[in-house]
């Protein structure tokens, strides 16, 4: 009885005990923390991987829209808790080669980060004596389009200022049909068109562009770039079934964006059919020669350069 009362007592091994209780609690705690810490990161991961997937294809739907013939052709994300933000490129396809055009970011994830941007700009033609366009961040200038059914002031013609370019290069150029036309009476096949300004407006629409361009200067009335939406066409000769694919992407894309605006335009446009859809204008991609000698075509009732590159 007295040895398992001293065995029972005694100080040594009950510190003994306490010690490795103590180290088996903190082994414990410790294995129990990293497999958390483990399953939290990949939570996290997987999450955030999610989210900036479906991010990517909103926010390239919107771009894919709102430039002609512009995709994003890079992204890099800084992840953090349930979200993070991407920094991404955009180019523009000249059919001969890709050009970046401008950097941005986007957010996205249930915490997304909170973007600050700071800069100073503006726009020229200010005074009400030239143009008011926009630049690209890579100083190229924003491409306008005028509605065939809206009577402007005055029209833009860049004819005169591509005549006197010098270099082998290709111009890219908005053109602004005369009239509405539907994709079997586009009777021109022309090489040089990349992309198709569709008649996405309402009727209030246009007679808020009709009241702007009675009651503003003309330097400011017209339809900038990102505003215009259409879709591009990948072959050199244009087809009704090529139309019908890329019409379909079209609407596709309108669902898919991050911008609202652009949702409601899908609702507007998802029951009409590729042959009652009015195009309003185009993009062309050529050289000088080509590009004047297409600006004399009787359908084209305005023109607008955008971006100049070196011809190879």
């Amino acid at each position: 009885m007295n040895d398992f009362s001293d065995d029972l007592f005694d100080e040594k091994k009950i510190k003994k005990a306490v010690r490795r209780g103590k180290l088996k609690t903190i082994i414990t705690v410790i294995i129990i923390s990293i497999v958390v810490f483990v399953v939290l990161n990949i939570a996290n991961s997987a999450i955030s991987t999610n989210y900036s997937e479906k991010a990517f294809k909103q926010w390239d739907a919107y771009v894919r829209l709102s430039t002609p013939n512009g995709y994003i052709s890079e992204t890099v994300d800084s992840r953090g808790l349930l979200g993070g933000e991407s920094n991404y490129e955009i180019s523009k396809d000249f059919k001969i080669k890709s050009v970046v055009i401008e950097r941005k970011q986007y957010s996205f994830g249930l915490i997304p980060s909170v973007l600050v941007s700071r800069g100073s700009g503006g726009k020229i033609g200010m005074t009400g004596e030239d143009w008011q366009f926009g630049y690209k961040e890579n100083g190229w200038r924003e491409m306008m389009f005028f509605h065939p059914n809206v009577s402007y002031k005055k029209y833009k013609d860049d004819e005169d200022q591509i005549e006197l370019m010098q270099g082998d290069k290709i111009y890219e150029v908005a053109i602004s049909f005369d009239q509405p036309y539907k994709p079997n009476e586009l009777f021109i096949q022309l090489p040089e068109m990349t992309w198709f300004w569709v008649d996405t407006y309402s009727g209030e629409q246009l007679n808020d562009f009709q009241q702007e361009a009675k009651e503003n200067d003309w330097t400011s009335t017209f339809i900038r770039e990102h505003d215009a939406l259409g879709f591009s066409i990948n072959t050199p000769f244009i087809s009704i079934h090529d139309l019908e694919v890329e019409y379909e992407q079209f609407l596709e894309l309108l669902q898919m964006s991050i911008s609202r605006d652009h949702r409601n335009t899908f609702n507007k446009m998802k029951d009409v059919k590729l042959e009652d859809v009015e195009l309003l204008g185009a993009v062309v991609y050529g050289t000088k020669e080509e590009i004047v000698e297409i600006l004399k075509e009787p359908f084209i009732k305005a023109s607008s350069i955008g971006g100049v590159i070196e011809n190879y």
